[in-house]
């Protein structure tokens, strides 16, 4: 069974009673995995943990992860007065109210000045319980997304499988012509050779002309092609069948096809036949598109 590496998924909850998140996750088609994690600051320390499971869950595609996280608790603060400003600035106040004549200041005048009072959110590190609550809703969203795939996949299987059948039919029907195309061959190749040996003014007897062409006829030969080309769908629809990630194998071997299709077309001149290497093309090329999505 083969996937798509287009995928979407999503999922939250709650972590502990001070957080809880909501995970995104989505991907689209790549040549490897690459995955992308996009987490808050003091939730870093699980990058390494969330690709692991990334990495053991797909294997290729590229994975644009996010993690939001909300606060359901207050979290304590630390308050801090920089000494060092006000050191350096309230002995210049007092003495500019004291020249100019002003009254005191007030602490609410001190908290005007920038930087002089530090409130930060004491963030205390991730509990076991937090960090298993997390991999678990992150699970949940990459098993969304690998259902999504997997519905892909059995679009893009049946769409292969379509075209693997008009693929034989067209095999056959070259096949069932071969002879046909042999002949018309032997006799261009006939004429051509009489029609050479003429332009030469050279006398070349039946025997030889026999010989030079049944040797060029040989050479066009298109039997090779044919075998190998059944065999490659054949190995296509095993890989489909299979379990294991079957993209860059899909790939090659309609890489392979192609090769085989052109040889055919290269070595006859059959204007049937061309047609048909035509049709065969149009169908292979379907397939190398749609396998480039596959996982």
């Amino acid at each position: 069974m083969i996937h798509s590496m287009t995928g979407f998924g999503r999922a939250s909850g709650a972590l502990s009673p001070r957080y809880s998140v909501a995970i995104t996750g989505k991907s689209v088609n790549h040549r490897f995995l690459e995955a992308t994690v996009r987490l808050p600051e003091f939730f870093w320390e699980l990058e390494p943990a969330i690709r692991a499971l990334a990495s053991e869950i797909f294997s290729r595609g590229k994975l644009d992860i996010s993690v939001r996280v909300q606060r359901t608790a207050q979290p304590e603060y630390n308050v801090r007065i920089n000494a060092q400003i006000a050191n350096a600035i309230v002995p210049q106040l007092r003495s500019i109210a004291k020249e100019l004549g002003l009254g005191s200041f007030s602490g609410g005048d001190l908290l005007r000045i920038p930087d002089l009072l530090e409130v930060e959110a004491a963030e205390s590190e991730l509990t076991d319980e937090e960090r298993e609550a997390m991999m678990r809703i992150v699970r949940e969203a990459f098993d969304q997304m690998l259902a999504m795939r997997a519905r892909e996949g059995d679009s893009l299987r049946n769409d292969v499988l379509t075209r693997l059948d008009s693929i034989r039919d067209l095999q056959r029907r070259v096949a069932d012509r071969r002879d046909e195309i042999r002949d018309e061959m032997l006799a261009n190749y006939k004429q051509r050779v009489q029609e050479i040996a003429s332009a030469a003014g050279v006398d070349v007897t039946e025997d030889r002309i026999a010989q030079e062409t049944v040797i060029m006829v040989e050479k066009a030969d298109i039997a090779e092609e044919l075998t190998r080309l059944g065999h490659h769908a054949e190995e296509i629809g095993k890989a489909i069948a299979g379990r294991e990630p079957a993209g860059k194998k899909l790939d090659f071997l309609s890489q392979e096809m192609l090769r085989e299709i052109n040889t055919m077309g290269s070595k006859s001149r059959s204007a049937s036949l061309r047609t048909l290497v035509v049709e065969l093309k149009t169908e292979v090329e379907r397939i190398r598109e749609q396998v480039q999505n596959v996982e």
